[in-house]
């Protein structure tokens, strides 16, 4: 991927973080920042709590894609 076909790219427009290329045409996109962790883990809570236990809550869920 180079520069011009990601800022065409419907899928990146408008994103409400900021992302990179590197040399290879990898994106990279910026890291979670400490308030970003800690809204998780509150949001994580209360949805907890409202379940009253039952079931689990995961923060940074990873998922299988296919390629």
């Amino acid at each position: 991927m180079n520069w011009a076909s990601t800022i065409n790219n419907p899928f990146l427009k408008n994103l409400p973080f900021k992302i990179e290329l590197d040399k290879w045409g990898k994106i990279l996109m910026s890291p979670a920042s400490n308030n970003h962790g800690s809204l998780q883990f509150e949001t994580g809570v209360k949805i907890r709590d409202a379940k009253k236990g039952k079931g689990k809550v995961i923060t940074e869920c990873s998922i299988q894609t296919s390629l």
